[in-house]
C-alpha cells in the first residue's frame, strides 16, 4: 500500500482520532472510507443531476404535445 502525507491542524487530528476510537479502527481507515463515500456522493450527484436533465426534456415534450393535442381539438375537426 502506498504511504500519503497528510497535514492535519490541531482540530482536524482531534476530529480524525475521535472517529477512528469510535469506530475501533485507524486514522488511516477512516480517510479512505471517507474519500470512497466522497466518490460515491459525487457519482450520485451526477446520476442525479443526469435524471433531472432527461426528466426535465420528458416534461417539455409532454406538455408540447399536449399543447399539440389542444390545438388540434380546438380546431373544429
Amino acid at each position: 500500500m502506498k504511504t500519503v502525507t497528510v497535514k492535519a491542524d490541531p482540530e482536524f487530528d482531534a476530529l480524525l482520532s475521535g472517529l477512528a476510537r469510535r469506530l475501533s479502527t485507524t486514522k488511516s481507515c477512516v480517510i479512505r472510507d471517507a474519500v470512497r463515500n466522497y466518490q460515491q456522493h459525487l457519482e450520485r450527484e451526477a446520476l442525479r443531476q443526469q435524471i433531472q436533465a432527461a426528466s426535465l426534456k420528458t416534461r417539455k415534450q409532454a406538455l408540447d404535445s399536449s399543447a399539440d393535442f389542444d390545438a388540434a381539438n380546438a380546431d373544429g375537426l
